[in-house]
């Protein structure tokens, strides 16, 4: 993996985490944005998150994150 695709990922997972904090405030606290993984051509990503919490905050973050992505 080159230094390109090093920066891009660090920088949309900056920025994922920053949107999903200050956009879901109450719904996102238990979620961390652990890392990012985008293809060379940047067409395609995927995101990799961890939650705090028990089953209960595992499933809410999870219909979170289907909800809000594509």
């Amino acid at each position: 993996m080159g230094k390109r695709s090093v920066r891009v990922n660090e920088l949309i997972k900056r920025e994922i985490s920053m949107i999903l904090h200050t956009t879901f405030r109450g719904d996102a606290t238990a979620i961390t944005i652990t890392d990012v993984d985008v293809s060379p051509d940047l067409r395609n990503g995927r995101v990799y998150y961890s939650v705090l919490g028990d089953a209960a905050s595992k499933t809410h973050a999870e219909r979170l994150m289907k909800r809000i992505g594509p």
